[in-house]
């Protein structure tokens, strides 16, 4: 087989998975490896309580219906919920609207989680197209997020780079796992490279 160039990270891992299995297992344990750390540090950051501010978001959901709609009710806060739901994710995610696709990223599968991660990142003020009673709610809880869990960290350019817990644990890292993960593809791409 002639040298093989492999220029992004999508023909990376598609050529270590057909010539070299091995490889690409290693490879992607040890970015798995390198991410944990911010894992660890975003779930150290999951606050235990929010605060008397948000007395209804807390407690158990198991019960809570929808006051507006058949689908499932606005989810409730769970700490060890919120903290397990902070997981390492490698595979390819679905595009977004900008066409970029992610092959390893940290994501928060815990409903009440993305919300106190990301809420007031479209809207700091709350959404007017919010269904409480009070026209000041979205408002009232993203302060009280901002005071009790922290603001927005950024990491990155644009507003969709922004988040209390993984994207601080994030912007905490100071890149330093993005280098890793940089110099561990790297090294699979030699290996694969000089093994071809």
């Amino acid at each position: 087989m002639p040298a093989t160039e492999v220029g992004d990270i999508a023909e990376l891992r598609q050529a270590l998975a057909r010539f070299e299995p091995t490889l690409y297992k290693a490879m992607n344990k040890e970015i798995r490896v390198a991410l944990r750390v911010v894992q660890k540090s975003a779930r150290a950051l999951v606050p235990a309580e929010l605060g008397s501010g948000l007395v209804k978001f807390q407690g158990d959901d198991s019960k809570t219906k929808s006051r507006t709609t058949r689908t499932r009710a606005f989810p409730k806060y769970d700490a060890e919920k919120a903290k397990k739901g902070i997981v390492v994710s490698i595979g390819k995610s679905k595009r977004n609207n900008n066409g970029f696709v992610s092959y390893y990223s940290i994501i928060n599968r815990s409903a009440a989680g993305q919300i106190i991660e990301t809420a007031g990142r479209k809207n700091p003020s709350g959404s007017s197209e919010s269904q409480s009673n009070n026209p000041n709610a979205g408002n009232h809880f993203i302060n009280v997020l901002n005071h009790n869990v922290g603001s927005l960290g950024k990491y990155g350019k644009g507003r969709k780079n922004s988040g209390r817990i993984i994207y601080r644990a994030a912007e905490e890292d100071q890149g330093k796992t993005r280098d890793a993960i940089m110099r561990i593809l790297a090294k699979a791409r030699e290996e694969l490279v000089l093994g071809h």
